[in-house]
């Protein structure tokens, strides 16, 4: 429950501190006077985002902080006294700074432990009984661990089948760009294929074709360097007398042998030579025929380098590779079946999973059912009748919603005689207020809850039902404490405590007061309220009544 609340310089409020007890407190005020900044106070501390345009105009910071005290169970599940202190604090930059006992916290942690505190209503939630999609979030909360435990296994199963999905269109996407690519590349292999490519051949034609080029001189050098190696006076003879006379003394001396071997090779490396360039020119030949064919080969070769802009080797490589992406085109079917089979696995497994939790939310709803229509025979709905319809649950991609395979509808017949409907439809104002106090009060009983602030809930609610509403408030607010802000002086004067709010001018500027109202001042307050706002007798005397009940 809360036990204070604290606000600095939010919106009208620059100072504020309030002490709530068990029980139920109903907080009035004219409109304006400043009742949704203290809702808006608190939504605060139960995690809702705001921003520095709420910071009192000329401050630079906002303040709010509660004082809340918790059942020992919740105090044990977040590892904190019986006695949690929540602050926020919101800047001129935007900047949040959130704390816990002290200490700082997160947004996400905030919320986790108000959410096992209490609940708010705000006037804008009613207006969620027009979606059908909310319905869904009214049946989870009835058992939100085991819900929560089979979505996220949902949710898990589903992201796989969507992931799988995307990779079997990305698979389709490429097979049609591929298949518009295959007859580019089987051009490109069959050009390439049939000038049968050899590794360095470019280079090795380019030096065949320069020594062809050059022919007479090759011819010409050779002749000479052969005529010398054969004339007479050259020292063949010599250079092998020379080393036997040096091999006669090389046993005296290891220079001697040296120099003997020296001539030696010398003499058999000149004779090799000479016989070498006997045989190259005996075998130089000049044919013109091949000259052409090389210089056609040479010309071909340096034209398909130019094209593709690569040498002869990496033309090799790329052939090899755009055979190899040929393969994998024409092999795409056989991925594309693998693909859809682990698509088809992964649809089964969601939907599956989808089942498992469309069987429990069906459970559930047929307890939602029951506990609401008890609620709200004590709201003055005593013919109430309500079913929770589930639409067909199609094996389709499309079932696969991120809330789950269910569409659920509320189908409520409010008056006797009158056939069901969808709540949306049907519904009024007061009708609606009263189905969603039911709701909450379902909500806060079932999840142990030991608080609940409601904004306005009754309104569009009078006369004798406005008493059985104030009733029915002063019920549960013996299980948990209730704080209310309202404009019925029914629920004004069954509440334990009355807190009066209004709107004052002090030092040329607006701001918003909350005051705990004495006896009288209560009486003085919900007549009013009674009188429209016109001070009677009669008010008065009203007013008492309703604070005796």
């Amino acid at each position: 429950m809360l036990k204070a609340l604290y606000v600095q310089n939010f919106a009208l409020i620059d100072d504020l501190e309030m002490t709530f007890e068990q029980g139920l407190s109903a907080l009035t005020g004219e409109t304006g006077a400043g009742k949704s900044i203290i809702l808006e106070s608190l939504q605060l501390l139960f995690g809702k985002r705001s921003d520095q345009t709420m910071i009192r105009h000329g401050e630079k910071k906002a303040v709010v902080k509660g004082i809340f005290h918790v059942r020992p169970d919740v105090a044990k599940q977040f590892g904190y006294s019986e006695k949690i202190e929540i602050e926020r604090e919101v800047d001129q930059s935007g900047r949040h700074n959130m704390k816990i006992n002290g200490e700082q916290t997160t947004l996400a942690k905030l919320k986790e432990v108000t959410h096992a505190i209490g609940s708010i209503h705000s006037q804008n939630d009613s207006m969620n009984l027009y979606e059908r999609s909310y319905y869904l979030e009214l049946i989870d909360q009835m058992d939100e661990e085991s819900i929560s435990q089979l979505l996220n296994r949902y949710l898990l199963d589903r992201s796989t089948f969507l992931e799988k999905k995307r990779h079997l269109e990305s698979l389709k996407q490429k097979k049609r760009q591929s298949v518009e690519k295959q007859s580019f590349l089987e051009f490109q292999v069959e050009e390439l294929s049939n000038l049968n490519l050899k590794k360095d051949e470019r280079q090795q034609l380019d030096e065949q074709i320069e020594k062809l080029k050059h022919h007479d001189k090759i011819m010409s050098q050779l002749r000479e360097a052969y005529g010398h190696l054969e004339e007479e006076s050259f020292p063949m003879d010599r250079l092998y007398d020379a080393s036997r006379a040096l091999e006669k003394v090389s046993h005296l001396d290891s220079e001697y042998k040296n120099l003997s071997e020296r001539l030696q090779n010398a003499y058999y490396d000149v004779d090799d030579v000479k016989q070498s360039v006997f045989q190259l020119l005996n075998g130089l030949d000049f044919d013109e025929d091949a000259f052409n064919r090389m210089q056609d080969r040479s010309y071909e070769l340096i034209k398909i380098e130019q094209k593709y802009g690569k040498t002869v080797n990496e033309l090799m490589e790329y052939l090899a590779s755009i055979q190899e992406e040929l393969l994998l085109i024409t092999d795409y079917d056989h991925y594309l079946k693998t693909s859809e089979q682990e698509l088809k696995k992964a649809f089964d497994q969601a939907f599956q999973s989808g089942l498992k939790l469309s069987e429990l939310r069906k459970k559930l709803s047929k307890v939602l059912s029951k506990n609401l229509i008890n609620e709200l025979k004590d709201l003055d709905l005593e013919k109430a009748q309500l079913e929770i319809t589930f639409d067909p649950i199609e094996e389709t991609e499309s079932s696969l919603q991120e809330s789950g395979l269910d569409q659920v509808e509320f189908m409520i017949s409010l008056n006797e005689g009158e056939p069901i409907k969808p709540l949306s439809r049907v519904a009024s104002g007061g009708e609606r207020a009263r189905f969603m106090f039911a709701l909450k009060s379902i909500y806060a009983k079932n999840n142990h809850l030991s608080m609940l602030i409601l904004d306005e809930i009754d309104i569009g609610i009078s006369g004798k039902t406005a008493g059985k509403v104030a009733t029915k408030m002063q019920h549960l607010s013996r299980e948990m404490q209730l704080i209310v802000i309202t404009h019925l002086p029914q629920v004004a004067a069954r509440a334990n405590y009355h807190y009066g709010i209004e709107k004052k001018k002090e030092k040329d500027r607006m701001v918003t007061r909350i005051s705990l109202l004495s006896e009288a001042e209560r009486i003085e307050k919900i007549a009013l309220m009674l009188s429209d706002e016109k001070l009677t007798h009669f008010a008065i005397e009203q007013a008492k009544v309703l604070l005796s009940k």
